[in-house]
């Protein structure tokens, strides 16, 4: 919390420099020089007609910017004394929600009070040998006229955005409707605690209620459909299904340039993100491949929120377009695995192996995984190819020693891609007669692709 008021307050300062340039003409800080104490330095000064403000500034610290810097203070001294309340039924909701926090609005509410400061007047400076003392004040008459006309400024401004929200929305243009309600809520924010009125359609209403319903009913009223809220899918592969989503709003029109987040909540794959319904309100989702072996998969389609507060500035915008849920839909995929044709070949010792031994073990792990095998490679998604040699080795007291070399590659029959290879060489096996010691090496090489075979197929299918 320290951290954050520390922030504030630099905050301030920072909005203050280019306020401070345009101070009282009629005195030249340059010319007020060190002379007795003054009285607003021995005593609060307190007036009832004016803001007041007093800051001092370190020459050791600040050097030659120290009295610029001792009247950004005072003016951050004056700025904080016009008191912020949180009486918006629109900010307490937010607050309420977790949206913002209170010290959030306050900083952003104070800040616009600052960058709102006009008419203050340099009354004096002082310094000694450490310090640059300065002070200002600011008419309460004279800040109150100006806010009078900021806000009859600031309703003009508002309205008129409102008004072109609603052309917008009538013609389906959420983008334009979108971006014209944000320009109207932006010159309330310094009186979003004010109940400003205007007349809208003959009737009286606030203004600030009125935007924010706008804008309610705008996000709150979309709704999403797919074009096929299930279908099937195939790992590795792209869905070749023309896949559409149709964004709808309030009278089921069609909604042009809604931003849309595209992703995986159960499941994997590669998927265009982010997508914006075209003018009949529709956007073509792109799947290019499936890359989790889930029999199960979801997709879902939501309004890309992110998105739509990229551009937004004020906190206080963001929080109320966040505590909107936005609308969402979902595709299920019931995904199936890829047909296998396996052509092998074993020999020992340069002869063929009338019972194979890496094959089924092979087999029986993609099996087990959910994928089957066929007999015709024409009717095959994959194609795998595996060799398998065993050499003897040396035979040492009774015991023969065995050496096997293993490789394997998975080819995409759809394209002739290679999405594995993977070999092991000199493997071994000793047992009590060489055709176990053969065994015992295919076994072993068998054992060693298995356990990486498959997750760097799925890795490769990313």
């Amino acid at each position: 919390m320290k951290y954050f008021r520390l922030f504030t307050l630099l905050s301030i300062m920072m909005l203050l420099t280019a306020c401070s340039s345009g101070i009282n003409p009629g005195i030249d800080p340059e010319v007020m020089q060190a002379g007795p104490k003054p009285s607003w330095l021995i005593q609060q000064p307190v007036d009832p007609n004016y803001y007041l403000g007093i800051g001092s500034a370190s020459k050791n610290k600040y050097g030659s910017e120290a009295l610029k810097s001792s009247q950004d203070l005072a003016l951050a001294d004056l700025a904080s004394q016009i008191t912020v309340k949180i009486t918006s039924d629109i900010v307490t909701t937010l607050i309420e929600k977790g949206a913002i926090s209170e010290d959030e609005y306050l900083a952003t509410a104070r800040s616009e009070a600052v960058a709102d400061l006009e008419g203050h007047e340099l009354v004096d400076t002082w310094q000694d040998a450490t310090y640059h003392y300065a002070y200002y004040r600011l008419s309460k008459a004279k800040y109150a006229e100006i806010q009078a006309r900021k806000r009859k400024s600031a309703l003009a401004l508002s309205t008129d955005f409102l008004s072109k929200a609603n052309a917008a929305d009538e013609l389906s243009q959420f983008s334009e409707s979108y971006n014209a309600i944000i320009q109207a809520f932006i010159p309330l924010l310094p009186y979003l605690n004010e109940a400003l009125e205007v007349e809208i359609d003959g009737q009286q209403v606030i203004l600030s209620n009125e935007v924010n319903t706008q804008l309610h009913n705008l996000l709150s009223e979309i709704e999403l459909s797919p074009s096929q809220s299930n279908l099937s899918a195939k790992l590795g592969q792209p869905i070749k299904n023309k896949l559409e989503v149709l964004a709808r709003g309030a009278n089921g029109r069609a909604l042009r340039g809604l931003p849309l987040q595209v992703e995986f909540s159960k499941g994997a794959g590669e998927v265009l993100e982010n997508v914006v319904t075209g003018s009949q309100g529709r956007a073509a989702l792109q799947i290019t491949s499936i890359t989790a072996p889930l029999k199960l998969q979801v997709l879902e389609i939501r309004v890309d929120v992110e998105q739509l507060i990229s551009g937004v500035e004020s906190p206080i915008i963001a929080g109320l377009i966040r505590s909107i849920p936005p609308a969402s839909t979902r595709i299920i995929l019931d995904v199936v695995n890829p047909s296998i044709y396996m052509k092998s070949s074993e020999s020992f010792n340069g002869q063929s192996l009338k019972q194979l031994q890496v094959e089924p073990r092979i087999k029986n792990h993609f099996i087990g995984e959910g994928f089957h095998f066929v007999d015709n490679p024409k009717e095959a998604d994959w194609q795998m190819t595996l060799t398998a040699t065993a050499t003897r080795g040396t035979e040492y007291s009774g015991m023969y020693t065995v050496f096997a070399d293993v490789s394997l590659n998975v080819v995409d029959r759809r394209n002739g891609a290679e999405i594995y290879k993977n070999s092991l060489s000199r493997e071994k096996g000793i047992d009590l007669n060489y055709p176990n010691a053969a065994n015992k090496a295919f076994n072993t090489a068998a054992d060693k692709m298995i356990v990486t075979i498959l997750p760097e197929i799925l890795k490769s299918l990313k």
